[in-house]
């Protein structure tokens, strides 16, 4: 590569998607990844083309080049850009295919200059279907996959029903149709999505499919975020959010009319024997306070000092975390692989990547 090309590589690889991986993917690994987004990924010389993107040979980036892409803590990693072949690829698939590969081979993803750890995001595994499922014929399926709910939630699903430790709630509104709940875990059958590459393969003659979706019955962020919204919400319904402002701005006022009264009432000269007793008052105060606050410092950094298990308890906590995690989203991705295979479906994840088997759904499985 010639010194111009490799002045100009910062700003290719932020134009189009890119995995950024730890090491030079062996070219045959590489393949068997894009393969599974797009069964009919092929090589082309040095590149492998996929789903309508064609997949770059691998180039090393040294330090300096990785500094300017803003990726940290690395002295060396191996690029490989997505390009779109003719036209853009449906669905941003060049995307999901540098998450995707990045995912499976331990690296980052870069789109548009920002790195991005797929491994830190939530991900859900998808099941594609050629339609969507009758319930007598995927809930036998989801009586034995899913962990038994004991009864309906009705704030949740007031049209909810419980068949035999599934809830079952018809929806059949705008794309959603089904959604399916067990105890920890939610199916949504959604219809009239585009063939991703790897349903395309399978069912050429079809023009749109279901899917299956597989996630959390609550995510605690989301109810957080929603229960945050609803409180806001409903104090500005309620008028509460006036009274508080309200109540706020009077004291304020009120302070600033009674200086104003005093100063015309009492003159100068009060004001400033007032200030000059405030002063003295308030540096003994001040004195008092900075010892009180230099003990106070000396106590706490001693018990920090004497403390060492904080920082060692803290990584535990977070390895448990990152365990419970992973644990879930095995749950979830064995859910859909026994869908697939009961239904004759595809699972995959969310990047359209296919799934064998629950384990090919953690991050780093071809690393």
């Amino acid at each position: 590569m010639g010194w111009f090309s490799k002045l100009l590589l910062p700003g290719r690889l932020r134009t189009g998607p890119t995995a950024l991986l730890p090491a030079r993917p062996d070219p045959k690994t590489l393949l068997a990844v894009a393969q599974l987004a797009d069964p009919e990924a092929r090589t082309d010389g040095d590149d492998i083309l996929a789903g309508g993107s064609r997949i770059e040979a691998p180039v090393e980036l040294t330090g300096d080049v990785l500094a300017k892409l803003g990726v940290p803590d690395s002295d060396t990693l191996w690029a490989c850009r997505i390009a779109a072949e003719g036209p853009l690829p449906v669905d941003f698939f060049d995307k999901s295919l540098a998450e995707g590969i990045a995912y499976r081979l331990g690296g980052w993803s870069l789109c548009q200059g920002e790195p991005l750890d797929p491994a830190e995001e939530t991900v859900d595994p998808l099941v594609y279907l050629p339609a969507v499922p009758e319930p007598e014929e995927i809930l036998p399926v989801l009586t034995e996959a899913l962990r038994h709910a004991d009864a309906v939630d009705a704030e949740r699903w007031p049209d909810g029903e419980l068949i035999e430790g599934v809830v079952h709630v018809s929806v059949r509104r705008g794309r959603v149709a089904d959604v399916y709940a067990g105890a920890d875990v939610q199916v949504t059958i959604e219809e009239g999505h585009r063939l991703p590459p790897a349903a395309q393969t399978r069912w050429p003659y079809l023009t749109e499919i279901a899917i299956a979706r597989v996630s959390p019955v609550v995510r605690t962020e989301e109810t957080g975020a929603d229960d945050a919204a609803g409180a806001a919400s409903g104090e500005a319904a309620d008028g509460t959010t006036e009274d508080v402002a309200g109540a706020d701005a009077a004291p304020l006022d009120g302070h600033a009319d009674t200086t104003s009264d005093a100063d015309a009432g009492s003159g100068t000269d009060a004001t400033a024997d007032t200030g000059s007793a405030a002063d003295a008052d308030s540096g003994s105060d001040a004195d008092a306070t900075s010892d009180t606050g230099s003990a106070a410092d000396a106590g706490a950094n001693s018990d920090t000092d004497a403390d060492p298990d904080v920082e060692d308890t803290a990584s535990e906590t977070d390895a448990e975390d990152a365990d419970e995690a992973r644990a879930a989203l095995l749950v979830r991705a064995d859910v859909a692989v026994t869908l697939a295979n009961a239904l004759r479906g595809i699972a995959a994840d969310s990047r359209g990547f296919q799934l064998a088997e629950p384990a090919d759904a953690l991050p780093g499985g071809y690393a």
